[in-house]
């Protein structure tokens, strides 16, 4: 099985990750599951964050970030899902096509770029308003910041429209099993709703 998590940063999706680990393997003794996440291990992706704003900034972070993806696919979640092991995923192409797009980048051919990877069994869409996730953002992050550095964690605007694309996820994935979970509810809400799509291993 292979579930994703996503949605905007501040969104809640860690928590419910390791909830849900925790709830399958209590299913299970026979469960083996792997969290994983994104970007798998492309290192340049944060340098390419952390320069000034350019033309041609955000066309080399999707190139970045579709390659990276490629690299996990090939090399740890098709091995697993192979071997059995449930594969949940904080983030994965939904990101990629919300963020960029946000950016201007034409959402039709983001979507092209990711066609024939695997599908999620299940994906859930954390959704939060923007100043919820803003807020918890800026109350865990104590790093010093360069002022400008990460336009996605700093411009509650870019966020709003960032939100806006992940909500059209299922419309744009129709034959997906796409679930957008409401992020404001409490955790233990948002969980119950969560665990009933999985009652068994």
């Amino acid at each position: 099985m292979f579930i994703v998590f996503d949605g905007i940063d501040g969104c809640g999706k860690t928590t419910q990750i390791f909830r849900l680990s925790e709830h399958l393997s209590s299913l299970s003794k026979y469960a083996h599951i792997l969290i994983t996440r994104e970007a798998y291990k492309d290192r340049k992706i944060r340098e390419v964050l952390r320069q000034i704003e350019s033309k041609d900034k955000f066309e080399t972070l999707t190139k970045l970030f579709v390659e990276d993806r490629k690299e996990h696919i090939k090399e740890l979640i098709l091995p697993s899902l192979k071997k059995d092991v449930i594969v949940i995923s904080a983030r994965y192409k939904y990101s990629t096509i919300a963020f960029q797009a946000a950016e201007g980048k034409d959402m039709r051919e983001l979507v092209r770029l990711h066609e024939n990877m695997p599908v999620p069994d299940f994906t859930f869409i954390m959704d939060v308003p923007s100043e919820i996730a803003f807020n918890r953002i800026h109350k865990r992050d104590t790093r010093v910041k360069i002022p400008g550095s990460n336009k996605f964690e700093e411009d509650i605007s870019f966020l709003e429209k960032v939100r806006k694309n992940y909500l059209k996820m299922p419309e744009i994935f129709p034959n997906e099993k796409i679930i957008i979970m409401d992020g404001s509810k409490s955790v233990e809400e948002i969980f119950d709703e969560i665990k009933k799509y999985f009652p068994k291993v």
